[in-house]
């Protein structure tokens, strides 16, 4: 697939409630690459602890996120 030709990325991450540790762990051209990744993250130590933290999300590329800021936790 030619870059200049991809409009949109799968990022692949994954995250648990227990003690919101997120981790990223990339970026996929297509759904189905995001996909066979997972199923190989899905069986190390840690993930498989948790296998319903994975999430892929769409993010389309040149498209601006938090455009209107954000709200932090951490400030009271």
């Amino acid at each position: 697939m030619e870059l200049s030709k991809i409009k949109k990325v799968y990022m692949l991450y994954h995250e648990t409630e227990r003690n919101n540790d997120g981790k990223l762990i990339g970026f996929f051209s297509t759904r189905e690459k995001a996909d066979i990744e997972k199923e190989k993250y899905i069986k190390m130590k840690g993930f498989k602890d948790f296998p319903e933290g994975f999430k892929i999300k769409t993010l389309t590329i040149g498209k601006s996120y938090y455009t209107k800021g954000f709200k932090s936790k951490a400030i009271k």
